[in-house]
Protein backbone atom coordinates (compact mmCIF):
# COMPACT_ATOMS: atom_id res chain seq x y z
CA UNK A 1 0.00 0.00 0.00
CA UNK A 2 2.73 2.34 1.06
CA UNK A 3 4.81 1.50 -2.27
CA UNK A 4 1.38 2.84 -4.39
CA UNK A 5 1.26 5.76 -2.99
CA UNK A 6 4.84 6.46 -3.75
CA UNK A 7 4.66 5.32 -6.77
CA UNK A 8 1.55 7.79 -7.49
CA UNK A 9 3.27 10.69 -6.03
CA UNK A 10 6.37 10.53 -8.41
CA UNK A 11 4.00 9.64 -11.44
CA UNK A 12 2.09 13.48 -10.90
CA UNK A 13 5.54 15.08 -9.95
CA UNK A 14 6.83 14.31 -13.21
CA UNK A 15 3.77 14.72 -14.90
CA UNK A 16 2.88 18.09 -12.84
CA UNK A 17 3.53 20.08 -16.11
CA UNK A 18 1.86 18.11 -18.84
CA UNK A 19 -1.44 18.79 -16.21
CA UNK A 20 -1.19 21.96 -16.04
CA UNK A 21 -0.80 22.66 -19.89
CA UNK A 22 -3.79 20.58 -19.94
CA UNK A 23 -6.16 22.38 -17.50
CA UNK A 24 -5.25 25.69 -18.98
CA UNK A 25 -6.15 24.23 -22.68
CA UNK A 26 -9.71 23.34 -20.96
CA UNK A 27 -10.34 26.82 -19.17
CA UNK A 28 -9.54 28.05 -22.57
CA UNK A 29 -11.78 25.69 -24.44
CA UNK A 30 -14.65 26.60 -22.14
CA UNK A 31 -14.57 30.15 -22.17
CA UNK A 32 -14.96 30.07 -25.75
CA UNK A 33 -18.32 27.82 -25.71
CA UNK A 34 -19.53 30.57 -23.55
CA UNK A 35 -18.46 33.40 -25.64
CA UNK A 36 -20.37 31.39 -28.16
CA UNK A 37 -23.64 30.64 -26.66
CA UNK A 38 -24.02 34.31 -25.16
CA UNK A 39 -22.87 36.57 -27.98
CA UNK A 40 -23.68 34.38 -31.14
CA UNK A 41 -25.12 36.67 -33.74
CA UNK A 42 -28.84 36.92 -34.43
CA UNK A 43 -30.70 35.72 -37.42
CA UNK A 44 -30.70 38.37 -40.04
CA UNK A 45 -34.70 38.71 -39.79
CA UNK A 46 -34.27 39.41 -36.50
CA UNK A 47 -31.64 41.91 -36.48
CA UNK A 48 -34.21 43.77 -39.38
CA UNK A 49 -37.03 44.16 -37.06
CA UNK A 50 -34.63 45.69 -34.57
CA UNK A 51 -32.76 48.44 -36.99
CA UNK A 52 -36.05 48.62 -38.80
CA UNK A 53 -37.54 52.78 -38.54
CA UNK A 54 -41.13 53.45 -37.78
CA UNK A 55 -42.62 55.04 -40.65
CA UNK A 56 -44.47 58.61 -39.54
CA UNK A 57 -47.99 58.47 -40.12
CA UNK A 58 -50.75 61.05 -39.74
CA UNK A 59 -52.52 61.61 -36.89
CA UNK A 60 -55.87 60.11 -36.50
CA UNK A 61 -58.67 62.54 -35.52
CA UNK A 62 -60.17 60.16 -33.27
CA UNK A 63 -57.43 60.90 -31.39
CA UNK A 64 -57.83 64.07 -30.55
CA UNK A 65 -60.32 64.34 -27.31
CA UNK A 66 -61.13 67.90 -25.92
CA UNK A 67 -59.97 68.61 -22.54
CA UNK A 68 -62.15 67.08 -19.41
CA UNK A 69 -63.83 70.86 -19.03
CA UNK A 70 -67.62 72.19 -18.93
CA UNK A 71 -69.23 73.42 -21.85
CA UNK A 72 -66.92 76.60 -22.77
CA UNK A 73 -67.52 79.26 -25.46
CA UNK A 74 -63.74 79.67 -26.67
CA UNK A 75 -64.12 83.56 -27.56
CA UNK A 76 -60.85 84.23 -27.41
CA UNK A 77 -60.39 82.44 -30.70
CA UNK A 78 -57.25 79.96 -29.17
CA UNK A 79 -57.91 76.90 -28.37
CA UNK A 80 -55.64 74.28 -27.23
CA UNK A 81 -54.00 72.13 -29.50
CA UNK A 82 -52.75 68.65 -27.95
CA UNK A 83 -48.61 68.62 -27.77
CA UNK A 84 -48.80 66.34 -30.74
CA UNK A 85 -50.33 68.85 -33.27
CA UNK A 86 -48.09 71.83 -32.70
CA UNK A 87 -44.73 69.26 -33.49
CA UNK A 88 -44.60 70.22 -37.09
CA UNK A 89 -45.74 74.21 -37.90
CA UNK A 90 -47.62 74.11 -40.88
CA UNK A 91 -47.26 77.51 -43.21
CA UNK A 92 -50.02 79.23 -43.67
CA UNK A 93 -51.09 81.03 -47.20
CA UNK A 94 -51.67 84.44 -48.12
CA UNK A 95 -53.36 86.39 -50.29
CA UNK A 96 -51.73 87.76 -53.23
CA UNK A 97 -49.95 91.08 -52.87
CA UNK A 98 -50.67 91.02 -48.90
CA UNK A 99 -49.29 89.81 -45.80
CA UNK A 100 -52.23 89.55 -44.12
CA UNK A 101 -53.24 86.29 -42.49
CA UNK A 102 -56.30 84.96 -44.86
CA UNK A 103 -59.75 84.83 -43.48
CA UNK A 104 -62.63 82.34 -42.85
CA UNK A 105 -66.27 83.45 -41.87
CA UNK A 106 -68.53 80.79 -40.47
CA UNK A 107 -71.77 80.47 -38.83
CA UNK A 108 -71.70 79.82 -34.96
CA UNK A 109 -74.32 79.37 -31.90
CA UNK A 110 -71.48 79.55 -29.73
CA UNK A 111 -72.76 83.11 -28.12
CA UNK A 112 -75.58 81.39 -26.40
CA UNK A 113 -76.23 77.63 -27.37
CA UNK A 114 -79.36 78.58 -29.50
CA UNK A 115 -79.13 81.77 -32.20
CA UNK A 116 -76.95 81.46 -35.11
CA UNK A 117 -74.56 84.29 -35.65
CA UNK A 118 -71.51 85.46 -38.35
CA UNK A 119 -68.24 85.49 -37.32
CA UNK A 120 -64.97 85.66 -38.79
CA UNK A 121 -61.52 84.38 -37.77
CA UNK A 122 -58.10 84.13 -39.15
CA UNK A 123 -57.60 81.33 -41.01
CA UNK A 124 -55.39 79.37 -38.03
CA UNK A 125 -58.59 79.25 -35.63
CA UNK A 126 -56.97 82.45 -33.66
CA UNK A 127 -58.78 85.90 -33.16
CA UNK A 128 -62.23 85.06 -33.82
CA UNK A 129 -64.63 87.67 -34.28
CA UNK A 130 -68.59 88.15 -34.20
CA UNK A 131 -69.43 90.35 -37.08
CA UNK A 132 -73.22 91.18 -36.15
CA UNK A 133 -75.49 91.58 -32.86
CA UNK A 134 -78.86 90.64 -33.22
CA UNK A 135 -81.16 88.38 -31.66
CA UNK A 136 -82.47 86.81 -35.46
CA UNK A 137 -80.62 83.64 -36.90
CA UNK A 138 -77.72 84.84 -39.31
CA UNK A 139 -76.51 82.21 -41.03
CA UNK A 140 -74.61 81.06 -44.40
CA UNK A 141 -71.74 83.32 -45.02
CA UNK A 142 -70.30 83.91 -48.70
CA UNK A 143 -66.88 86.26 -48.96
CA UNK A 144 -67.42 88.26 -52.65
CA UNK A 145 -63.80 87.46 -54.44
CA UNK A 146 -63.13 90.94 -53.52
CA UNK A 147 -63.01 90.43 -50.43
CA UNK A 148 -65.13 93.40 -49.50
CA UNK A 149 -68.34 91.89 -48.84
CA UNK A 150 -70.35 89.05 -47.18
CA UNK A 151 -73.79 87.45 -48.45
CA UNK A 152 -75.36 85.68 -45.61
CA UNK A 153 -78.88 84.74 -44.97
CA UNK A 154 -81.18 86.07 -42.26
CA UNK A 155 -84.82 85.50 -40.66
CA UNK A 156 -84.68 89.04 -39.15
CA UNK A 157 -87.63 90.17 -41.52
CA UNK A 158 -89.40 86.92 -40.78
CA UNK A 159 -89.14 84.72 -43.39
CA UNK A 160 -85.19 83.80 -44.40
CA UNK A 161 -84.16 86.19 -47.31
CA UNK A 162 -80.68 87.23 -48.72
CA UNK A 163 -78.38 90.29 -47.26
CA UNK A 164 -74.94 91.58 -47.96
CA UNK A 165 -72.82 92.70 -45.07
CA UNK A 166 -70.21 95.91 -46.19
CA UNK A 167 -67.06 94.58 -44.28
CA UNK A 168 -65.60 98.37 -43.81
CA UNK A 169 -68.74 99.90 -42.82
CA UNK A 170 -71.12 96.94 -41.18
CA UNK A 171 -73.74 98.33 -43.10
CA UNK A 172 -76.03 95.51 -44.02
CA UNK A 173 -78.21 95.49 -47.38
CA UNK A 174 -81.47 93.37 -47.67
CA UNK A 175 -81.49 91.47 -51.58
CA UNK A 176 -84.74 89.50 -51.50
CA UNK A 177 -88.09 89.66 -49.85
CA UNK A 178 -91.42 87.46 -49.85
CA UNK A 179 -92.77 84.36 -47.69
CA UNK A 180 -90.28 81.99 -49.42
CA UNK A 181 -87.27 80.97 -47.57
CA UNK A 182 -83.96 82.18 -49.16
CA UNK A 183 -80.73 80.69 -47.94
CA UNK A 184 -77.23 79.81 -48.77
CA UNK A 185 -75.70 82.92 -51.42
CA UNK A 186 -72.81 81.77 -53.09
CA UNK A 187 -70.87 84.64 -54.79
CA UNK A 188 -69.87 84.38 -58.83
CA UNK A 189 -66.35 85.42 -59.44
CA UNK A 190 -67.36 88.04 -61.09
CA UNK A 191 -69.28 89.44 -58.40
CA UNK A 192 -72.37 90.28 -60.53
CA UNK A 193 -74.44 87.22 -59.70
CA UNK A 194 -75.29 85.13 -56.70
CA UNK A 195 -76.59 81.47 -56.41
CA UNK A 196 -78.80 80.90 -53.55
CA UNK A 197 -81.34 77.90 -52.32
CA UNK A 198 -85.23 78.08 -52.78
CA UNK A 199 -87.06 76.82 -50.20
CA UNK A 200 -89.95 76.11 -52.65
CA UNK A 201 -93.05 74.04 -52.20
CA UNK A 202 -92.16 70.55 -50.84
CA UNK A 203 -88.10 70.86 -52.51
CA UNK A 204 -85.04 73.23 -52.28
CA UNK A 205 -84.14 74.52 -55.73
CA UNK A 206 -81.60 76.35 -57.29
CA UNK A 207 -82.19 80.20 -57.68
CA UNK A 208 -79.82 82.75 -59.20
CA UNK A 209 -80.17 87.10 -59.46
CA UNK A 210 -78.06 89.58 -60.04
CA UNK A 211 -76.10 91.04 -57.11
CA UNK A 212 -77.91 93.43 -56.39
CA UNK A 213 -81.17 91.44 -55.89
CA UNK A 214 -82.72 92.22 -59.07
CA UNK A 215 -84.10 89.34 -61.72
CA UNK A 216 -84.37 86.82 -59.55
CA UNK A 217 -84.85 83.10 -60.96
CA UNK A 218 -85.23 79.34 -60.49
CA UNK A 219 -83.13 77.53 -62.16
CA UNK A 220 -83.86 73.73 -61.39
CA UNK A 221 -86.96 71.62 -61.31
CA UNK A 222 -86.10 68.63 -58.81
CA UNK A 223 -90.14 67.62 -59.00
CA UNK A 224 -90.54 67.01 -55.30
CA UNK A 225 -86.88 66.23 -54.61
CA UNK A 226 -83.92 68.38 -53.86
CA UNK A 227 -81.36 70.70 -54.96
CA UNK A 228 -78.39 72.24 -53.01
CA UNK A 229 -75.11 72.33 -52.20
CA UNK A 230 -73.18 73.92 -55.14
CA UNK A 231 -70.43 76.48 -56.51
CA UNK A 232 -69.30 78.48 -59.49
CA UNK A 233 -66.73 77.63 -62.26
CA UNK A 234 -63.99 80.30 -62.36
CA UNK A 235 -65.09 81.29 -65.91
CA UNK A 236 -68.72 81.62 -63.97
CA UNK A 237 -70.53 79.84 -66.84
CA UNK A 238 -71.09 76.96 -65.04
CA UNK A 239 -71.82 75.60 -61.55
CA UNK A 240 -71.49 72.37 -60.02
CA UNK A 241 -74.54 71.10 -57.39
CA UNK A 242 -76.40 68.20 -55.92
CA UNK A 243 -79.84 66.97 -56.57
CA UNK A 244 -82.04 64.33 -56.31
CA UNK A 245 -84.10 64.69 -59.15
CA UNK A 246 -82.98 60.97 -59.73
CA UNK A 247 -83.75 59.80 -56.61
CA UNK A 248 -80.46 59.66 -55.36
CA UNK A 249 -78.48 61.99 -54.47
CA UNK A 250 -75.92 63.19 -57.18
CA UNK A 251 -73.53 65.80 -58.17
CA UNK A 252 -74.51 68.02 -61.33
CA UNK A 253 -73.14 69.97 -63.76
CA UNK A 254 -75.33 73.21 -65.10
CA UNK A 255 -74.40 75.26 -68.34
CA UNK A 256 -75.55 79.08 -67.17
CA UNK A 257 -75.59 80.01 -71.02
CA UNK A 258 -78.38 77.65 -71.87
CA UNK A 259 -79.37 76.30 -68.57
CA UNK A 260 -78.71 72.45 -69.84
CA UNK A 261 -77.77 70.07 -66.47
CA UNK A 262 -76.10 66.62 -66.25
CA UNK A 263 -74.78 64.32 -63.86
CA UNK A 264 -71.25 64.19 -63.50
CA UNK A 265 -71.25 62.07 -60.83
CA UNK A 266 -73.69 59.22 -60.29
CA UNK A 267 -74.50 57.39 -57.29
CA UNK A 268 -76.64 54.35 -56.25
CA UNK A 269 -79.53 54.60 -54.35
CA UNK A 270 -78.56 54.07 -51.04
CA UNK A 271 -75.20 56.25 -51.32
CA UNK A 272 -74.90 60.32 -50.42
CA UNK A 273 -72.22 62.60 -53.09
CA UNK A 274 -72.98 66.55 -52.60
CA UNK A 275 -71.82 69.64 -51.65
CA UNK A 276 -69.60 69.76 -55.09
CA UNK A 277 -67.45 72.84 -55.13
CA UNK A 278 -64.94 74.30 -58.10
CA UNK A 279 -61.64 74.38 -57.25
CA UNK A 280 -59.59 77.59 -58.34
CA UNK A 281 -58.18 76.20 -61.44
CA UNK A 282 -61.69 74.84 -62.04
CA UNK A 283 -60.13 71.49 -63.20
CA UNK A 284 -61.18 69.50 -60.00
CA UNK A 285 -63.96 69.36 -57.50
CA UNK A 286 -64.22 68.46 -53.76
CA UNK A 287 -67.78 66.55 -52.77
CA UNK A 288 -68.90 64.88 -49.59
CA UNK A 289 -69.70 61.07 -50.53
CA UNK A 290 -70.06 57.84 -47.90
CA UNK A 291 -69.88 55.30 -51.37
CA UNK A 292 -67.51 53.16 -49.65
CA UNK A 293 -68.47 52.22 -46.35
CA UNK A 294 -72.09 54.29 -45.62
CA UNK A 295 -71.29 55.15 -42.86
CA UNK A 296 -69.14 58.53 -43.07
CA UNK A 297 -69.16 61.05 -45.29
CA UNK A 298 -65.17 61.81 -46.30
CA UNK A 299 -63.90 64.33 -48.96
CA UNK A 300 -63.71 63.10 -52.67
CA UNK A 301 -61.87 65.36 -55.09
CA UNK A 302 -63.05 64.60 -58.67
CA UNK A 303 -60.80 65.25 -61.31
CA UNK A 304 -62.50 66.90 -64.72
CA UNK A 305 -59.48 66.50 -67.06
CA UNK A 306 -59.50 62.66 -65.96
CA UNK A 307 -62.77 62.25 -64.88
CA UNK A 308 -61.83 60.06 -62.34
CA UNK A 309 -62.57 60.64 -58.46
CA UNK A 310 -60.84 59.33 -55.48
CA UNK A 311 -60.93 59.77 -51.69
CA UNK A 312 -58.46 62.31 -50.06
CA UNK A 313 -59.72 61.73 -45.90
CA UNK A 314 -60.46 58.20 -43.86
CA UNK A 315 -61.39 58.62 -40.62
CA UNK A 316 -64.35 57.90 -38.24
CA UNK A 317 -65.59 61.76 -38.58
CA UNK A 318 -68.76 62.81 -40.90
CA UNK A 319 -67.72 65.76 -43.29
CA UNK A 320 -69.57 68.86 -44.84
CA UNK A 321 -69.38 72.21 -46.36
CA UNK A 322 -65.69 71.56 -47.94
CA UNK A 323 -64.79 74.79 -49.79
CA UNK A 324 -61.49 75.51 -51.16
CA UNK A 325 -58.81 78.48 -50.01
CA UNK A 326 -58.15 81.17 -52.91
CA UNK A 327 -55.02 79.68 -53.75
CA UNK A 328 -55.87 76.27 -53.90
CA UNK A 329 -53.83 74.57 -51.50
CA UNK A 330 -56.08 73.72 -48.89
CA UNK A 331 -59.67 72.83 -47.95
CA UNK A 332 -61.59 74.19 -45.71
CA UNK A 333 -64.79 71.60 -44.46
CA UNK A 334 -66.91 71.27 -41.31
CA UNK A 335 -66.67 67.54 -39.16
CA UNK A 336 -68.81 66.44 -36.59
CA UNK A 337 -66.37 66.60 -33.53
CA UNK A 338 -67.28 65.68 -30.14
CA UNK A 339 -71.20 65.64 -30.61
CA UNK A 340 -70.88 69.53 -32.26
CA UNK A 341 -69.76 70.79 -35.70
CA UNK A 342 -66.12 71.74 -35.50
CA UNK A 343 -64.36 73.92 -38.63
CA UNK A 344 -61.13 71.47 -39.77
CA UNK A 345 -58.79 72.38 -42.85
CA UNK A 346 -56.43 70.27 -44.52
CA UNK A 347 -54.04 70.40 -47.77
CA UNK A 348 -55.92 70.57 -50.36
CA UNK A 349 -54.81 66.53 -50.81
CA UNK A 350 -56.65 65.72 -47.42
CA UNK A 351 -53.39 65.54 -45.33
CA UNK A 352 -52.56 67.30 -42.07
CA UNK A 353 -56.44 67.72 -41.17
CA UNK A 354 -56.30 70.12 -37.62
CA UNK A 355 -59.07 71.41 -35.75
CA UNK A 356 -59.58 75.37 -36.11
CA UNK A 357 -62.69 75.44 -33.72
CA UNK A 358 -62.32 73.17 -30.94
CA UNK A 359 -65.94 73.87 -29.56
CA UNK A 360 -68.75 72.07 -27.92
CA UNK A 361 -70.86 74.53 -30.01
CA UNK A 362 -71.63 74.16 -34.08
CA UNK A 363 -69.39 76.27 -36.25
CA UNK A 364 -70.87 76.09 -39.82
CA UNK A 365 -70.72 77.06 -43.20
CA UNK A 366 -67.00 78.46 -43.51
CA UNK A 367 -65.92 81.06 -46.48
CA UNK A 368 -62.56 82.31 -47.12
CA UNK A 369 -61.07 85.69 -47.79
Amino acid sequence: MLTLKIQLKSLFLEDEGVMLKALTLLSFIGLLLVCFFTYRPMPSSSRQMVMSRPVPSQIPLSMLKPAAEPRALYLSGEPVFPPTLAVTPIPMPTPAGGGVLRKIAFTSNRANGRHYQIYIMDANGKQVERLLESESFDRDPHFSYDGQSIAFASNRSGTYQIYVLDLATRAVRRLTSGTQDKTNPFWSPDGRQLLYTLHAKGSFELGIMNADGSQARQITNASFGDSHGYGFAPDGRRISFESTMNNRNEVFIMNLENMKSRVLIETDELSYRGDPVFSPTGNKIVFCSNTLDRRTRQLYIYDLDWKKYYRITDDALDKDDPIFSPDGTMIAYVARWQNAWNIFMADADGKYARNLTRSHYDNLVPSWR
